[in-house]
C-alpha cells in the first residue's frame, strides 16, 4: 500500500487565498473582452477574443498549478517509501520455537527435539548479556508469547514450559511464526533485529519460504537452527492415535537459505540474510553468538517516507514561468514565423545540394526577408546576384529575392527592373512556379502604381504559368473590379507581393474586398482540382 502523509496540514488552507485572485482576474478578463471591439478592427474581433481567451486561461491555469504546488510543498507532502541505511547499536533477537507434534520425536541423542531445544537455548542465554529477547511459539499459527525484554528469567520460564499443548491450532506453520516475529519488533529501533528459528523444518503449509522473503525485504537476518534426524522417526500425531514418520528437513532449509541469500546479495550487496545451521554440528552456537558480537555488521535498513517538497517546488517554479510565456506569447506571430521556418527548411535540400556560397547567401537573405531585416536581405541578394551572374541556375532566384525585398521597401522601379532581368534569365521554358511568381509580383507593383491594365495582364500571365496561384486569380478579379470602380488608390493598397505582410485596410475597403474574395475563392475552388495552394514560389 502506498504510504502517504502530510507534515503540516494547516498549510493547505493557503490554497483558498487563490480564490479572490481568480475572481479579480476573471473580472478584468470580462471587462477587456467587452472593450475589445472599440480598439480592434471589425473583422479582427473574433480572432482577438480568441487570442485573449487563450492568453487569459492558459496563464490563469498555470499560475493556479504553481500556487497549488507551492502550498503542497509547504504542507510537507510525502508519498512512497525508500530504504535508508541506519547504524544500529546492540542487538534484539526474537526466538521462534516450533512446538508442533513432530518436535516430540526422540531422535536427538536419546531425547526429544523439544528437550534438545530447551537445553540448547538454556546454554545460549547466559552468553547474551545486553541483548533484548522476545519469544514466539509456532504451530498451526504464530503467537508472541513474550515481547522484547531483558528479563531472562521470563525467557527461561517459557523455554521450560514448551509443549505442543500450548496452542490448539493444528498442523505446523513455521512461516506464520516468522511473520509473527517480524511484527514483534517496534519500528525505528536503535538495535539490530534478528530472528532465530528452532525447528525441524517439517511444516504442513509451505509458508516458510515467502515468510523468509518478507524478512529479507525488511533486512532482518534469519537463522534456521535444525533439530532432529534426517533418517526419519515415528511420532504420534495430534489426534493421539495416528503414527507418522517425521524427518529433519535439513536439505530443504539449506536450499531455501542459499536461494534467498543469493538473491539478497544481488539486491542489497550484503552477506546472506538467511542461514541454516544444524544444532548437532560443532560450533553451531558460535555462529549464532557471533551475530551479537560488537565487531559484526550492525548496519540495517529502515523504510521511511519519501519527501516530495523539492519536486513540488520545481513544478511550482516551472508553472509560474510558463504562465508568463503562455500568457504573453504572440501565438499568431509564432505561427507566421513557424510557417516561414518551414518554408526555409523545405528549400534546404535545393540550396545545400551544391557547395555554392551564392545559394547560402540566398538562403540567408530569405531568412532576413522573413524576419523583416530588409537591409541585410538586400545585401545578401545583391552579393548572390553578382556571384551567380554567369549562367548559374540560382541567379534568377537571387534576382527574384532582391525584387521582393525592393517591393517591401516600396522601391517599385528597381523591383520591376530586377523582375524583368529574372524573367529574361529563366526564358520561356523556365520553371512554371517561378515564372508565375515573377508575373505576380510585377502585377502587384503595377497595381500599386495605378496601372491596372498592365497589372491585369501580368496576373493573367501568372495564372497561365502557375494555375495553382490562387492569389493571382483573386488579384486579377480585383483589378477588373477596381478598374470598373476607378479607385486606383484602394486597388494599390489591396495588392500584396509574395512573402510580404498585409497592412490594415479601411473599414469600407475591408467590407468590399471580403465580399469579393469570398465569392471568388468559392468559384475558383469549385473549378480547380484538389492540388495544394502554394500562393507563390518559395525560394
Amino acid at each position: 500500500m502506498l504510504s502517504f502523509s502530510i507534515e503540516r496540514p494547516y498549510a493547505l488552507l493557503f490554497m483558498l487565498c487563490f480564490v479572490p485572485v481568480i475572481a479579480v482576474m476573471v473580472f478584468k478578463y470580462v471587462r477587456l473582452s467587452r472593450a475589445l471591439p472599440s480598439f480592434c478592427p471589425e473583422d479582427g474581433v473574433v480572432s482577438g477574443r480568441r487570442a485573449l481567451r487563450h492568453s487569459f486561461f492558459s496563464g490563469l491555469f498555470l499560475r493556479f498549478v504553481a500556487w497549488v504546488a507551492g502550498c503542497l510543498a509547504l504542507a510537507g507532502i510525502s508519498w512512497g517509501t525508500k530504504q535508508v541505511p541506519v547504524q544500529k547499536s546492540g542487538g534484539a533477537v526474537c526466538l521462534v520455537f516450533d512446538i508442533s507434534y513432530s518436535m516430540n520425536a526422540a531422535d536427538v541423542r536419546g531425547m526429544s527435539r523439544l528437550d534438545a531445544v530447551r537445553k540448547y537455548v538454556g546454554a545460549l542465554l547466559p552468553r547474551m548479556d545486553g541483548v533484548s529477547v522476545s519469544a514466539v511459539i509456532a504451530k498451526g499459527d504464530g503467537f508472541v508469547a513474550l515481547p522484547l525484554t531483558e528479563d531472562f528469567a521470563a525467557v527461561y520460564s517459557l523455554v521450560d514450559s514448551l509443549s505442543p499443548h500450548l496452542m490448539t491450532a493444528s498442523g505446523s506453520s513455521i512461516g506464520r511464526g516468522i511473520e509473527c516475529a517480524l511484527s514483534s519488533f517496534p519500528r525505528n529501533m536503535a538495535q539490530a533485529n534478528m530472528i532465530w528459528v528452532f525447528t525441524d523444518g517439517d511444516e504442513t503449509d509451505d509458508s516458510m519460504y515467502p515468510a523468509l522473503v518478507d524478512a529479507g525485504r525488511f533486512r532482518i537476518p534469519v537463522t534456521l537452527v535444525g533439530f532432529g534426524s534426517e533418517d526419519g522417526t515415528r511420532v504420534i500425531a495430534g489426534d493421539g492415535k495416528t503414527e507418522v514418520v517425521t524427518y529433519l528437513m535439513a536439505s530443504r532449509m539449506r536450499s531455501i537459505a542459499e536461494e534467498i541469500s543469493k538473491e539478497a546479495r544481488k539486491s542489497f550487496h550484503s552477506q546472506g540474510l538467511v542461514r541454516y545451521v544444524d544444532a548437532d554440528s560443532k560450533g553451531s552456537a558460535t555462529v549464532l553468538l557471533d551475530q551479537l558480537s560488537p565487531s559484526s555488521e550492525l548496519c540495517a535498513f529502515e523504510f521511511r517516507p519519501v519527501e516530495r517538497h523539492v519536486l513540488l517546488i520545481f513544478v511550482s517554479l516551472i508553472s509560474f514561468v510558463l504562465s508568463f510565456v503562455m500568457g504573453e506569447l504572440d501565438v499568431a506571430g509564432l505561427r507566421r514565423k513557424a510557417r516561414a521556418s518551414v518554408s526555409m527548411v523545405a528549400v534546404l535540400p535545393f540550396f545545400l545540394s551544391s557547395c555554392s556560397d551564392a545559394r547560402s547567401l540566398i538562403l540567408e537573405g530569405s531568412w532576413f526577408h522573413y524576419s523583416g531585416k530588409f537591409r541585410e536581405a538586400t545585401a545578401d541578394f545583391l552579393t548572390a546576384a553578382m556571384e551567380t551572374e554567369k549562367d548559374d541556375a540560382s541567379h534568377p532566384y537571387a534576382l527574384f529575392g532582391l525584387a521582393s525585398t525592393y517591393i517591401s521597401l516600396e522601391e517599385y522601379d528597381a523591383a520591376l527592373e530586377k523582375l524583368d532581368d529574372a524573367l529574361e534569365q529563366i526564358g520561356s521554358d523556365g520553371e512554371g512556379k517561378l515564372r508565375g511568381a515573377i508575373f505576380y509580383n510585377e502585377g502587384v507593383v503595377l497595381g500599386r502604381k495605378g496601372e491596372f491594365d498592365s497589372a491585369r495582364e501580368m496576373f493573367k500571365k501568372s495564372v497561365v504559368a502557375d494555375p495553382t496561384n490562387m492569389d493571382a486569380r483573386i488579384n486579377l478579379e480585383l483589378c477588373i473590379r477596381r478598374e470598373s470602380l476607378n479607385n486606383t488608390r484602394s486597388g494599390a493598397s489591396e495588392m500584396k507581393g509574395v512573402s510580404e505582410s498585409r497592412g490594415e485596410p479601411s473599414p469600407i475597403e475591408r467590407s468590399l474586398f471580403n465580399l469579393i474574395r469570398e465569392g471568388e475563392q468559392n468559384r475558383w475552388k469549385k473549378m480547380e482540382s484538389k492540388e495544394a495552394d502554394d500562393g507563390g514560389i518559395d525560394y
